[in-house]
């Protein structure tokens, strides 16, 4: 393993670690605009300049490759000057358009600008402009503030395979712009470009203009439109949801960008309170947990089907509910088209099958759950369900169990036209904390974002009161 001095910190690194890696590794980070860990570096912002012992010039970090001896220093006055001159040409062109930009408060020109940039510009000339373009859709280029990064058009051909992004012209006539007038609405993966410019030159019309960044709260959740239960921010402010981002872990992949579909899955769950369920409903009016508890044990042998697209506590509380172990069965079909097998791992879009699989819930058995209700084996049905995850065949299946059967009670987070006996108004899962098992066996867990309005709760709290009320009627 090379070793090698970083401001006379002394530091081991894998052979192959680039030296800004290696600078981060020793608790002194260069900055940097051009450099993505998915993406080829290219050295093009020379933000990430560092001076090595020896070498006449300074030395990009993100290009150079950490070397046993080397004696590498980040805060030099030759790589002080040398940043403060990238971020003065940076700046020739750059706008002062911070109040109405969509980066303001997460944009790296503003920081890095403060810290390493010199305060004065010698720029006395008219500043370049241009009018901002939609590229289709999804996703507006304002080519005056971009700095020609090139992580955009790196990330079309290298990630995407879509190419719609160049390079356009040379010198002070450069410009990022779209091959042949081509859009991006055809590129299901579009959204990233905003995640990777790091001036706010390429913002989401999804987003542009609907939310200042620093009122957001970002809270750590997963994508429930992934089939590997992908970790993202849900950004949220006046308990009301704004967006949703990918949370990278670390260099994986697969968590470093996202679907669109997963992305602008987030309006789904931005619910109008008013329209929502807030008080437990028996027999199409209003009702307590104590009645359809009551009715629910007079009914007699009860089971249960979740859709494994729900928390492993909820999957736990629904099961105790079952009369018996074999009365758990699992729902959900969803299966999601694989286009880019580096991101996606699965297309499975059950994403806690393996969750509801290990607490004793059985896949593809709804066949057998129809004939145990038309044999009155099975007297009453409880059934968690989100319409988004069940075909037509599978949802047809559900109806008509639920018409057969002489009782039933229905849990979903966001009502569909399925109908039932009784009714609860279920939390969605950015009202909850929970944890899935993906399809890889690991452990996803997600906090709660957001305060479900008055009367609702999240499934397992209704499943323990539910458990509790029928012990209380045994009794």
């Amino acid at each position: 393993m090379p070793t090698l001095k970083i401001n006379d910190i002394q530091v081991n690194v894998e052979p192959g670690t680039l030296l800004l890696d290696a600078c981060a590794q020793a608790g002194h980070p260069v900055p940097s605009y051009c450099y993505h860990s998915a993406l080829t570096p290219v050295a093009t912002c020379r933000m990430c300049l560092v001076e090595i012992k020896g070498q006449p010039k300074l030395a990009t970090s993100c290009t150079t490759l950490a070397a046993d001896g080397q004696e590498v220093f980040t805060n030099s006055k030759a790589v002080a000057d040398g940043r403060a001159g990238v971020m003065e040409f940076l700046l020739i062109n750059h706008p002062l358009d911070c109040p109405i930009c969509d980066q303001a408060g997460e944009c790296k020109l503003q920081d890095y600008s403060y810290q390493y940039g010199s305060g004065d510009s010698r720029m006395a000339e008219p500043k370049r402009r241009y009018r901002y373009e939609d590229l289709g859709a999804k996703i507006v280029i304002d080519k005056n503030r971009c700095i020609h990064c090139t992580r955009c058009v790196r990330f079309t051909r290298e990630i995407s395979g879509t190419g719609e992004l160049i390079v356009a012209n040379r010198g002070s006539e450069l410009e990022v712009t779209t091959y042949s007038g081509r859009t991006m609405d055809e590129n299901p993966l579009a959204g990233n470009v905003v995640d990777l410019c790091p001036v706010g030159a390429l913002t989401s019309r999804d987003f542009r203009f609907n939310k200042r960044v620093w009122y957001l709260k970002p809270v750590p959740t997963i994508s429930r439109h992934s089939p590997m239960a992908n970790p993202i921010w849900a950004d949220v402010d006046q308990n009301r949801l704004w967006r949703f981002r990918p949370r990278p872990q670390g260099t994986r992949l697969s968590t470093q960008f996202m679907l669109d579909s997963e992305r602008l899955a987030w309006h789904r769950y931005d619910l109008d309170p008013a329209r929502r369920l807030a008080t437990p409903l028996l027999d199409g009016a209003p009702g307590t947990l104590e009645a359809i508890a009551a009715r629910l044990r007079a009914a007699g042998s009860v089971a249960v089907v979740g859709q494994g697209t729900f928390g492993c506590d909820a999957a736990q509380r629904l099961g105790d509910l079952a009369s018996s172990p074999d009365l758990r069965y699992g729902s959900g079909d969803r299966l999601e088209p694989v286009q880019f097998p580096t991101l996606q791992l699965s297309g499975d879009g059950i994403f806690n099958r393996r969750g509801f699989s290990e607490r004793g819930f059985r896949f593809g058995h709804l066949e057998e759950l129809l004939a145990r209700v038309k044999s009155g084996e099975v007297k009453a049905l409880v059934l968690l369900h989100d319409e988004e995850f069940s075909g037509r065949t599978e949802t047809a299946k559900l109806r008509e169990i639920l018409e057969a059967v002489p009782f039933s009670l229905l849990l979903e987070p966001i009502p569909s036209d399925l109908a039932g006996t009784a009714r609860l108004p279920v939390a969605t899962y950015l009202e909850e904390s929970d944890f899935v098992i993906n399809h890889e066996g690991e452990l996803r867990r997600y906090q709660k974002a957001l305060e479900p309005p008055k009367g609702v709760k999240p499934l397992a709290a209704w499943a323990r009161e539910l458990a509790a009320a029928l012990h209380e009627a045994k009794v």
